[in-house]
């Protein structure tokens, strides 16, 4: 087992002003916007809790597939098409491939090869 070190705290004196202001001008107000979370859904505001998916943060609410608008849960599977969800369904409708013996979607991996018939004379 690895030695533990024990943390020191230190007192550190602050002699600075840390207050925060409020400005009117228009350099204030867009350095303010730029820190506020956006949905990548609605582009509304976030406030409280939010999902973070496909690189982007989502109200709970508005996570949700952008073909038939059900909603994709936290931990539900889900695919990115042009960095939006799409619930499972929709995918393979849209975008998948279906058997020719059962006509069911193919889900998982594709493994494709080539079956050839030879015919042999006895």
């Amino acid at each position: 087992m690895a030695d533990m070190q024990e943390l020191e705290v230190e007192e550190l004196e602050v002699d600075e002003d840390f207050s925060c202001e409020v400005g009117d001008s228009d350099e204030e107000a867009t350095a303010v916007e730029s820190e506020v979370d956006m949905c990548g859904m609605c582009d509304a505001i976030i406030e409280g809790q939010y999902l973070t998916a496909l690189d982007n943060k989502f109200h709970p609410d508005c996570f949700c597939c952008v073909n038939c608008k059900q909603k994709i849960a936290p931990g539900q599977d889900f695919f990115e098409r042009n960095d939006k969800p799409l619930c499972v369904d929709c995918h393979y409708l849209l975008y998948g491939y279906k058997c020719k013996v059962c006509d069911q979607f193919i889900k998982g991996q594709r493994l494709c090869w080539e079956m050839t018939l030879s015919i042999s004379s006895v």
